[in-house]
């Protein structure tokens, strides 16, 4: 007998020691997780202010309903409950449950943007919701709805693809990340940390209080964003580019690279992505035709009809086939090549002019035989070495590559050299055939022409400033040098500005009395409706401060749609330097 209970206090010894020694820290935590509900506190995006410190993005404070998976109770009782208070069904609940994981301790949203009358009945009745709990989220607010869209971006709920790329960053779901622009680009940056408020709460949920000996620990909010835009530009080309249904604007400053402003054309409302998007309206943005969600300054893709005719002028120069004075065959409107007739934009002819004319005038029968003498490989290289071809870098996402073909590309094409003749050159030289460009790509490099040959990688943020470190100061990027000698880039900019101020010029109607302006037109063919009209420029021509590119899908001539340039660069001069100087 003595013997028996003596095993019988050994066994329980044994497991008394078990649980309070070796599985002491198991139980513990147990029982705290029962005790204690640990709330996450939601931190705040960091604000996006244009390049003066103005607020193009902010946040504001909304209520959001969640549930905790480990003490949600959904019976037939509470989850009708739910159904009533947040006018939800009953799928809406398990699929939120569903695509929240299995996190227990988590809590998964199944509304957001509640009132607050909604938010008071919740914590009157808490008995009746167990495990149902309430957060005051941060969303996102758009002072100027459409401005910048594309390029400022906007923000989503993380998707399962997302979720689990990002999942090793600390990203969980129900997060919300940048989708496009900016918002995307600096999503590290401007998701700040999020932190926890730790509650002590009875076995039926009810919340007694904050747990001694644990603090809470404070969200610290995201990064503030300084971008190059400034938002009097953005507006005023905003407003410019109001009745034009498909087409890019950009400003960009020559020395540095900034862009000033961009415009992409449709748009949409970023105030859309606040709330709830319904059917309809996603199909609006996601429209095949017109796609608002593309940015067309980055993503577009378009032939550069005779702006790249400058790329085919200073390769000339500096291969020695032509000079500012040099006149080759008269223009009469068209040339035999081959087997077929090239014909010149102007059918009545341009005559014989040199180079600076045939640059403002933009005669095609001039660049035909000037692309006769340089060759189809010397051309591609110089397209190359001039930033087309590849991405700029632009440091927002994402971008297109554009198209350069070359040799080897008419070989796999056509099956070696005689399946094509030397004639895919004359379409090239004027920026026409396979060749490709994006409007960014363009606008770079029209920058390098002004400031004298330095490529400079385009970029939309100038400073991110987290919240208790030093501001990290985005340096001005060189990434090379178009291929052009100092003497070719002065005949291309004494073409350019002979393309507006003289009376034959294609460019006359961005003609300014007070301010020299170079710039040049183009009117690419399009082989779905009417040609896309082009046109770039920079002013002072002799010290420049500005760039604006402007494209008109289906616009006809790019002559046409000079005027729209020519006002941004009035008002920019006239209106904005005198204001902030």
């Amino acid at each position: 007998m003595f013997f028996s209970v003596g095993v019988l206090f050994l066994i329980l010894f044994g497991n008394i020691f078990r649980l309070q020694v070796v599985k002491g820290s198991y139980y513990y935590r147990l029982s705290e997780s029962n005790r204690i509900r640990i709330v996450p506190k939601r931190a705040a995006r960091g604000q996006i202010l244009d390049r003066r410190g103005r607020i193009l993005v902010d946040n504001k404070p909304t209520y959001t309903i969640s549930v905790l998976p480990f003490e949600f109770k959904p019976t037939q009782e509470v989850v009708a409950r739910l159904e009533k208070l947040l006018d939800i069904t009953k799928q809406d609940i398990e699929k939120n449950l569903k695509r929240g994981g299995i996190a227990p301790y988590s809590p998964v949203p199944i509304k957001r943007q509640v009132d607050f009358e909604t938010v008071s009945y919740l914590e009157e009745h808490l008995l009746d919701f167990p495990g149902v709990i309430y957060e005051v989220e941060p969303v996102r607010i758009y002072p100027y709805h459409s401005h910048a869209a594309h390029t400022i971006g906007y923000i989503g709920e993380i998707n399962i693809p997302e979720l689990r790329a990002l999942y090793k960053k600390g990203y969980k779901a129900g997060d919300f990340v940048g989708k496009l622009g900016v918002e995307k680009a600096f999503d590290w940056y401007l998701r700040g940390k999020d932190g926890a408020d730790y509650l002590e709460v009875r076995v039926t949920g009810e919340v007694v209080g904050p747990v001694e000996g644990r603090p809470n620990v404070p969200a610290i909010p995201g990064a503030q964003i300084v971008t190059t835009i400034d938002l009097d530009l953005q507006a005023y080309a905003e407003t410019l580019m109001a009745g034009i249904g498909t087409g890019v604007f950009i400003a960009m400053d020559p020395g540095n690279g900034e862009i000033l402003a961009m415009v992409s054309r449709p748009g949409f409302d970023l105030g859309l992505f606040t709330e709830t998007i319904t059917d309809s309206i996603w199909q609006l943005l996601n429209d095949p035709e017109t796609h608002p969600l593309l940015n067309r300054a980055t993503q577009g893709t378009y032939p550069p009809a005779s702006i790249f005719k400058l790329v085919t002028a200073h390769g000339a120069v500096d291969e020695g086939i032509a000079n500012a004075n040099t006149c080759l065959e008269p223009c009469r409107g068209s040339i035999w090549y081959g087997d077929r007739w090239f014909n010149c934009w102007n059918r009545r002819g341009h005559g014989n002019i040199n180079l600076i004319q045939a640059i403002a005038q933009s005669c095609d029968v001039y660049f035909y035989q000037l692309a006769l003498y340089l060759g189809l490989d010397k051309w591609s290289e110089l397209a190359k070495e001039s930033g087309f071809g590849k991405p700029t870098g632009i440091d927002i996402t994402p971008e297109a590559s554009g198209f350069i073909p070359d040799r080897d590309y008419y070989n796999r094409r056509y099956g070696g050299r005689r399946g094509w003749g030397a004639g895919v050159l004359l379409n090239l030289c004027i920026g026409q055939g396979e060749v490709l460009v994006t409007p960014i790509q363009l606008a770079q490099y029209i920058c390098a022409v002004a400031n004298g040959g330095t490529i400079y990688r385009p970029k939309v943020v100038r400073e991110i400033r987290p919240p208790m470190d030093r501001p990290l100061v985005v340096k001005d990027e060189i990434t090379g040098r178009i291929p052009a000698s100092p003497e070719a880039i002065r005949i291309v900019k004494e073409g350019m500005v002979a393309a507006v101020n003289e009376p034959l010029g294609t460019g006359i109607w961005a003609y300014l009395p007070d301010i020299v302006i170079a710039g040049k037109t183009g009117t690419a063919q399009n082989p779905h409706g009417e040609n896309h009209a082009w046109f770039v420029c920079f002013a002072p021509a002799d010290n420049p401060k500005v760039m604006v590119l402007l494209l008109v899908e289906q616009g006809g001539s790019g002559g046409n749609w000079a005027y729209l340039p020519r006002n941004f660069i009035w008002y920019y001069f006239n209106v904005y330097e005198p204001r902030i100087s």
